[in-house]
C-alpha cells in the first residue's frame, strides 16, 4: 500500500480504477487505483508496483525519439531565467530527471561549469546550489525516497519544480484531453496547496512561481529556497538582538524620571524586561482609557514636563507629530 506522497497518511478514499494494456516485459502497471487522501492530495496506487519498476521503465523506455518543440522552448527559457538570476557560474546545478540532458546543455552554453544530470537511480551530488526537477514529481512512486535526495540542496540553495496543475480550473480548461492527467505516468496530482505543503515539510520555502500551458496541459512552475528551520533561527536572533539594544538604552537612563508615550507591542515587551523610572504612561488609543499597568494609570496626555521616551518603531514619526500638535514641548527621546 502506498501512503500519501504529501502528508504520508494511509487514510484515503478510493475513487476508481483505470486499466491499461502493457507491452510484454514492460514494468508498467496494468491498472491504477485513484485515491484522494484526507489532506486532499490525488494520487494513484498499484499493490504490485515499486519505485524500482518505474525507474526501469523511465530508464529503458520513456522519452526516446520524441521531438517536442514546446518542451525545447521551455528548456531554453528556463536556462535563460536561471542565467539571469543565478550569477555565480561556479554554482553547483543539478537537473534531476532531465533525461537526455538538454537543459544541462543549455546551462553550459550560458557558462555554468558545474552542472549535473541525475536520472532515476543515479547518485545525487552534495552541496547543491540549484536543483531543478521539471515534470518529474508527478511520475514518482516513492516520494520519501526522492525528497531525501532533495536534502542535498544546501541551506539557502534553490529548488525549481514544474508539475501539471491539478486544480478544477486547470482540468476543466482542457476538455479536449480525454484522460487529462489520469494515466500510467502521472501518478501524483499536485495542486498548489499540495506542492507547498510537501516542500514546507522538507525545509523549502516558496519564493515565486507562474502558470503556463504545454501540450494543452495546464502546468505550474514553483521556485523555492531551502531554509530548513533557518527562518526561526534567523528571526529569533534578529528579534532578541533588536530588543536587547533597546533595553540597554533604557538601562542607560538610570534614575532619570521619564514618560513613556506609546504602548504598542515593542514598548510593552521592552518594559516587561526593564522598566526605568517611569512616572507616567501615555497612549491615545481608546482601548487604554481607564486602563492601568502595574497600578499606573494610562493617560491621554502627560501632566509633567519630564522627558518623553518613545519605544515604538513604525509609529515614531506620527507619535512625535501628534505630541507637538497637542502643544506639548517636553524633550523627546526615541529609543
Amino acid at each position: 500500500m502506498r501512503s500519501c506522497p504529501v502528508c504520508g497518511s494511509d487514510k484515503r478514499k478510493g475513487e476508481w480504477r483505470s486499466r491499461f494494456l502493457v507491452p510484454d516485459g514492460w514494468t508498467q502497471p496494468d491498472y491504477l487505483d485513484w485515491f484522494v487522501c484526507k489532506c486532499g492530495m490525488i494520487y494513484a496506487d498499484n499493490a504490485d508496483i515499486t519505485q524500482r519498476d518505474y525507474d526501469i521503465y523511465y530508464n529503458e523506455k520513456y522519452g526516446y525519439g520524441v521531438e517536442d518543440p514546446g518542451q525545447q522552448m521551455r528548456m531554453d527559457n528556463r536556462a535563460r531565467l536561471i542565467s539571469n538570476t543565478l550569477h555565480d557560474r561556479n554554482a553547483r546545478i543539478v537537473d534531476f530527471g532531465g533525461g537526455d540532458g538538454e537543459l544541462k546543455g543549455h546551462l553550459e552554453d550560458y557558462g555554468f561549469r558545474d552542472v549535473h544530470l541525475v536520472n532515476a537511480g543515479d547518485k545525487m551530488p552534495e552541496n547543491i546550489d540549484l536543483l531543478i526537477a521539471e515534470h518529474v514529481l508527478e511520475h514518482v512512486y516513492d516520494m520519501p525516497e526522492v525528497m531525501a535526495k532533495f536534502d542535498n540542496v544546501k541551506i539557502g540553495g534553490r529548488l525549481i519544480v514544474d508539475v501539471p496543475d491539478a486544480t478544477v480550473i486547470a482540468y476543466t480548461a482542457a476538455p479536449e484531453m480525454p484522460m487529462l492527467d489520469f494515466h500510467q505516468k502521472h501518478i501524483n496530482h499536485f495542486s498548489m496547496r499540495d506542492m507547498l505543503r510537501l516542500m514546507y515539510e522538507h525545509g523549502f520555502e516558496y519564493q515565486d512561481g507562474f502558470a503556463y500551458k504545454e501540450r494543452f496541459l495546464s502546468c505550474r512552475c514553483y521556485q523555492f529556497t531551502k531554509t530548513a528551520g533557518m527562518t526561526y533561527g534567523l528571526s529569533k536572533m534578529t528579534v532578541t538582538s533588536n530588543i536587547e539594544k533597546k533595553v540597554m538604552k533604557l538601562k542607560l537612563l538610570g534614575d532619570i524620571p521619564v514618560i513613556v508615550w506609546g504602548l504598542g507591542d515593542i514598548a510593552l515587551h521592552c518594559l516587561a524586561t526593564h522598566m526605568p523610572n517611569v512616572i507616567e504612561l501615555v497612549d491615545n488609543d481608546p482601548a487604554y482609557r481607564g486602563a492601568a499597568i502595574r497600578g499606573m494609570e494610562v493617560k491621554e496626555r502627560p501632566d509633567s514636563d519630564a522627558p518623553i521616551i518613545i519605544l515604538a518603531q513604525s509609529q515614531q514619526k506620527l507619535l512625535i507629530e501628534n505630541i507637538r500638535k497637542m502643544g506639548i514641548t517636553n524633550e523627546i527621546e526615541v529609543i
